[in-house]
């Protein structure tokens, strides 16, 4: 099992809090809302060999795509491992968005899933 922490708030340099950072699979345990919107910007194929249930995929080499996401709901962005999902992230709440950021990407929650059994 993971070690549980509370959510990390990113700050702007104004001090504004820009998003929250939520490990991936304690948010599908815990944090999940109904009408938040998953994204996956993982490529089309590693999208199609396995993803969050209900996420959509906008690859990176798509960001543009982010910007049709509807803007009254809560966006989650992960990736394989968390490292480019930050960017989406700050992108996505520059543009006004509420965001999430899972970190740990789609191989924690895998690696997750695998230890629960």
């Amino acid at each position: 099992m993971i070690n549980q922490k509370k959510p990390l708030l990113i700050y702007s340099k104004k001090g504004k809090i820009m998003y929250k950072d939520i490990n991936i699979y304690e948010y599908i345990n815990n944090e999940r809302a109904e009408n938040d919107v998953l994204v996956d910007l993982r490529d089309a194929n590693s999208f199609r060999c396995g993803s969050l249930p209900k996420a959509v995929n906008i690859p990176l080499d798509n960001i543009a795509e982010l910007y049709s996401l509807p803007q009254d709901k809560r966006i989650c962005v992960f990736c394989q491992y968390g490292e480019f999902s930050p960017q989406a992230a700050e992108l996505l709440d520059d543009a006004g968005y509420e965001v999430i950021h899972l970190t740990g990407g789609y191989k924690e929650y895998l690696l997750n899933k695998f230890k629960e059994n």
